[in-house]
């Protein structure tokens, strides 16, 4: 529509005709709030269309009236003379021309469709979008002072009250919480600040949030948005989000919650320890540790809480673990998680806690990430105070028996009778226990919590001894030590009772190795806290990899080939050739779980070797923990006889984790069903699945996919192995405490692309000097229509009947 004229009377209560003129014409009262007053048109024309118009009409009048003869007209209604003045004849012309032009141009001017257009305009204010993060990451304590981001925001918005309060005056504050969505936060009565409630959003997306704040000021003028959050957003920053902020030239402010430095969030994730041992014995125990994103040294520590004593203290190295074939690794599995493995004895007798912890690696202070509840595990241990008992049974007088009977006679903590078959009757057998005969009933062989069968023909046993001799060790858990010899062991013991104690499958006549060897551990010794000889953190010596030196070398060891160990058998140590070209590395220290107790087999008798030039500390090394280990399983009765471990530990929704089964009771792998039933239990023991595991073996394994969160318990029973559980845990990938990292320069690169500024507690009183002016005036004029208004008829009506009485008067009707 067109305006009739640039400028509109203003009513403003001194033009009252104005208004008089405009309520009569519409018939109605003006609208309220209006401020002027204009006459516009449905369908305008030019300026130069109104002059064609006027002159149109003007034309068309004085085509009508230019032949009109007015002299005869007036003599004959009047009687009048014939001949009047010229002048009067014009002047009647040029009425009766001029009222049809004004009709005309009056009836063109009602075509164009009138209107009255009342003014009215508002001014609209611009907005404050505030976004407050609602996460669960605020709860985390990397703020100031060790607060919360929860408690320096709340801290945030006290001091920015002002602030808030003085921007309120001229601009409209949106307060909207965001978590994976956004919504309003409702105002403190009589204060300029938000109810917050609880931050318990499980997922952060701030490019929603931008994204939803826009939307919402969708037509309404935005000034600018001001985010306060960690920055840790599950979703990136997406350049659409980007292009809407550019394009409305909308700054983001940013204020950044919690530490600037990336804590990461490391956690142990399970612990494995024997339930009893012996005081002064030492005790491994497994701790799996989850590194996550950390790139710090960490290190375990392990603590009695009664004392606050470190025990043993480890470090986590920030490296994959390394090859399995590795001698000596303290470190073990690969991956996300990290094995390690701690040496620790206690020196009080009695039920125990220990601790374990993270800690800085380059500190003895503890370690400060995210979620410092998963940094420490207590467990419980029970030490025993007494003696290990101990009985050593050897055919003759090797260099091994020799030695290794002075180590169990030397070591305070053994008490041995020693056995020497070959010996004369007048020969006084040795041991600090010592004894004249092997014994024959139960309660004999029950005295002794290890057996170490040395190169003994089987013969020297009668049947029923050997029968007690195997139920002591699968119904008490008494430990059995086989040392292999070039005689005997274990050539002699194929059809025996403990044939079944022996971790070789038949035929058990071995060959010696070609050639000198040395022994390497592999990673289940460091787990089982054995085969340690040094201080080193692989805990072999190094000259014992130098070949130049022969001494490390032993000419005597069994060979055993892989296929030939039973499924529920694991090598401690290998046996590699000293020179290149040799034999393939074999197994030379191997244990086996059999019923309660358990079993090792030594395949060499030159241990004795590692004598030379060192006197008796690497001997020593070798065999007191094997001996410590074995005779601790006589005090674990109960424990499982099966290990059922989960892979990984820590799994997404929508993945697969690997659920194993390892029978290490060698009695158990012949009685267990091929298919093992597991069950999976959630955290409050309600059983939401089952799994079948198919058996090869002393292995069974199955592939189980993972959807709900949790963290969920799986069950293996069995008579034949009787319990064994293992536990996982199903999160999210931005899982809020577990990936709560800040990320400051996401934050300040949002306000550095958008126009915006990075605020911080101190500088937010700046707040109102960067926020744009972007108020507006709304039009809210009223238009009117007047085409139909009673006044123009009553006008035009006026103008025909005067046009009409005039040619009546002249005649001419």
């Amino acid at each position: 529509m067109s305006a009739l004229a640039q400028s509109a009377p203003r009513l403003d209560g001194s033009d009252q005709f104005t208004s008089f003129f405009a309520e009569q014409i519409l018939g109605e009262k003006i609208p309220r709030g209006a401020e002027a007053i204009s006459l516009v048109f449905d369908r305008p024309i030019p300026a130069w269309g109104w002059f064609l118009l006027v002159v149109t009409a003007l034309a068309v009048g004085w085509w009508s009236y230019k032949g009109l003869s007015v002299s005869r007209g007036l003599s004959v209604s009047r009687g009048l003379s014939a001949s009047l003045g010229s002048w009067r004849g014009f002047a009647a012309r040029m009425t009766l021309l001029l009222c049809r032009a004004i009709t005309l141009v009056l009836v063109g001017f009602l075509l164009m469709g009138p209107n009255l257009r009342f003014e009215r305009r508002s001014l609209e204010r611009d907005r404050l979008t505030v976004l407050l993060d609602r996460s669960q990451s605020l709860s985390i304590a990397d703020a100031p002072q060790n607060s919360t981001r929860e408690t320096q925001l709340r801290e945030i918005l006290q001091t920015a009250a002002p602030v808030f309060q003085e921007i309120g005056k001229a601009k409209d504050i949106d307060f909207v919480g965001f978590a994976s969505g956004s919504f309003f936060l409702q105002r403190q009565q009589g204060v300029s600040l938000p109810v917050l409630g609880d931050a318990n959003g499980s997922r952060t997306n701030i490019d929603s949030a931008l994204r939803q704040a826009l939307a919402q000021a969708a037509g309404r003028p935005l000034s600018a948005i001001l985010l306060i959050s960690d920055g840790r957003s599950a979703v990136p920053f997406s350049g659409e989000t980007l292009r809407a902020l550019e394009r409305d030239a909308i700054p983001v402010h940013t204020i950044a919650l919690g530490s600037s430095q990336r804590l990461g969030d490391a956690a142990i994730v399970a612990t494995s320890s024997p339930a009893r041992a012996f005081v002064r014995d030492r005790i491994p125990i497994e701790v799996r540790v989850e590194r996550g994103e950390l790139t710090e040294p960490l290190a375990v520590r392990l603590i009695d809480t009664a004392t606050n004593t470190v025990l043993a203290r480890v470090d986590v190295p920030n490296v994959d673990a390394p090859n399995s074939d590795a001698p000596g690794s303290a470190v073990l599995g690969g991956g996300g998680e990290q094995t390690v493995i701690l040496d620790a004895s206690g020196q009080q007798a009695g039920a125990q806690t220990w601790r374990v912890e993270l800690v800085r690696g380059d500190t003895d202070g503890t370690h400060r990430d995210l979620v410092p509840e998963n940094d420490k595990r207590d467990f419980a241990i029970e030490l025993i105070d007494r003696p290990i008992r101990v009985l050593y049974v050897e055919g003759a007088s090797r260099w091994e028996y020799r030695y290794l009977k002075n180590l169990l006679m030397r070591e305070k903590d053994i008490e041995s009778s020693v056995m020497l078959l070959s010996a004369d009757r007048d020969f006084a057998q040795e041991g600090n226990m010592p004894i004249s005969r092997l014994p024959r009933t139960k309660e004999e062989f029950s005295r002794y919590d290890l057996f170490i069968l040395g190169d003994v023909p089987s013969g020297f046993f009668s049947p029923d001894q050997l029968s007690i001799l195997r139920d002591e060790v699968a119904d008490r858990g008494a430990g059995l030590l086989w040392i292999a010899g070039e005689r005997s062991t274990p050539s002699s013991w194929e059809s025996t009772p403990l044939a079944d104690l022996l971790p070789i499958k038949a035929p058990l006549t071995l060959q010696p190795r070609r050639g000198e060897s040395r022994v390497l551990p592999t990673p289940v010794a460091s787990r089982l806290g054995v085969l340690r000889l040094s201080d080193d953190d692989d805990g072999w010596p190094d000259a014992f990899a130098d070949k130049a030196l022969r001494w490390p070398s032993l000419r005597y060891i069994q060979s055993i080939a892989k296929g030939q160990l039973k499924p529920a058998t694991e090598v401690l140590a290998l046996a590699a050739p000293s020179n290149a070209g040799g034999e393939e590395p074999s197994p030379t220290v191997v244990r086996m779980r059999f019923g309660a107790g358990d079993v090792v087999f030594v395949a060499t008798d030159e241990i004795w070797r590692w004598r030379y030039g060192q006197g008796e500390r690497y001997p020593e090394r070798f065999w007191i923990p094997i001996v410590r280990m074995l005779a601790r399983e006589s005090l674990a009765t109960g424990d499982a006889r099966a290990e059922l471990i989960v892979t990984p530990a820590r799994a997404l929704p929508g993945e697969s984790v690997v659920v194993s089964l390892r029978i290490s009771d060698e009695a158990a792998v012949t009685t267990a069903p091929k298919s093992v039933p597991v069950d999976i239990l959630d955290a409050q023991g309600k059983s939401v699945g089952r799994l079948d595991l198919v058996r090869d073996g002393a292995e069974a394994s199955a592939v189980l996919a993972v959807d709900d969160e949790g963290t969920f318990v799986v069950v293996a029973e069995d008579p034949s192995f009787g319990r064994a559980d293992g536990t996982f845990e199903v999160v999210r990938r931005d899982e809020e405490l577990r990936r709560g990292d800040t990320d400051h320069a996401f934050l300040a690169d949002v306000s550095k692309r958008t126009g915006g500024v990075v605020l911080t507690a101190e500088s937010l009183a700046e707040l109102a000097t960067h926020l744009p002016l972007r108020a507006r005036e709304i039009d809210e004029s009223v238009e009117r229509p007047i085409w139909d208004s009673s006044v123009f008829y009553a006008v035009l009506l006026v103008l025909l009947g005067f046009e009409w009485s005039c040619r009546r008067i002249l005649r001419l009707a």
